[in-house]
């Protein structure tokens, strides 16, 4: 018996209607690539989306599974908005009828339709993996980027609805030794010409795996990004979150480090790409020419 494949629908933020001829390029290849898939043009509240959908399909030369959404002008106003927005159960809440969201911001460029293979494997977020300069794991490492990411609705929710978020300590005592590393530069800390600072860091550490000033809440109040959020924040909160590993998600999506990741993953190809014109544009250009041939 073969496994149902969970529903899914492509939400694509759109800051304004006057899009970059690239961006309009890596729009209509997703619609194109995940052409079984429904689309959600989030647009802000006072912009009228009619004759950019009647552009839209004219372009694209074929009927398209396009609808859209809007939500305050402020939502959209800036990233710091944009940020808040995807830390929040409310914007979840408006695709409750699906089981995923795949956020596609439109610096992403899609490869191919293996989307569905993801969606069976029932994890709870994926996204471009942060790797070391050399495609290696490293303290700075984690999964994954939020610019072409795979969110499972209803574990958004449950997250941003729960006690524990606002109640947990994110970092706990086992986590206290790489905490401080961090804290001290990686150990190279002057602990016998400054005591006193050290201890006082030692000590708030300490408060801090009691949960002081390190819940999910206050993170969010911190304004961390919402992809650190979910990728690396939520995950000690919340054990039944599941997160494929750093190559794993890799063969999702590719950001940092373009060339050493892709390497590490060959021949797959992954589902696609994200900032691909901020990091190593000619590397990808290079690599996959039949992709590209329309971009500037």
């Amino acid at each position: 018996m073969s496994t149902p494949i969970p529903s899914c629908v492509v939400v694509v933020p759109l800051h304004t209607f006057q899009l970059p001829r690239n961006e309009t390029r890596a729009l209509l290849n997703a619609f194109s690539k995940l052409k079984n898939f429904e689309f959600i043009l989030l647009h802000k509240a006072s912009q009228s989306p009619a004759g950019f959908l009647k552009d839209l399909s004219i372009a694209a030369s074929a009927q398209l599974r396009v609808s859209t959404r809007s939500v305050p002008d402020g939502d959209l106003a800036s990233v710091a908005a944009y940020n808040q927005l995807l830390m929040r159960a409310d914007f979840y809440e408006m695709f409750a009828a699906w089981d995923y969201i795949l956020v596609f911001q439109l610096d992403a460029w899609i490869f191919n339709d293996s989307l569905c293979d993801w969606l069976v494997k029932g994890y709870t977020y994926v996204g471009a993996p942060w790797t070391g300069e050399l495609g290696e794991d490293t303290p700075d490492t984690g999964v994954g980027n939020g610019g072409l990411s795979l969110r499972a609705v209803d574990g958004m929710i449950r997250i941003l609805r729960s006690r524990a978020f606002h109640s947990s300590p994110v970092f706990r005592s086992s986590d206290l030794a790489f905490r401080l590393k961090l804290f001290t530069r990686y150990g190279d800390f002057p602990v016998r010409r400054r005591p006193l600072l050290f201890l006082k860091r030692l000590g708030a550490f300490f408060a801090m795996s009691c949960g002081w000033r390190n819940t999910l809440r206050h993170y969010v109040n911190c304004q961390v990004q919402e992809d650190h959020f979910f990728g690396i924040y939520a995950p000690h909160v919340y054990p039944w979150m599941l997160i494929p590993g750093l190559w794993e998600a890799a063969c999702f999506s590719i950001e940092t480090n373009p060339r050493a990741t892709h390497a590490r993953i060959s021949p797959s190809t992954p589902l696609g790409c994200h900032a691909w014109e901020k990091h190593d544009k000619a590397f990808w250009l290079n690599t996959y020419p039949h992709e590209f041939s329309d971009i500037e």
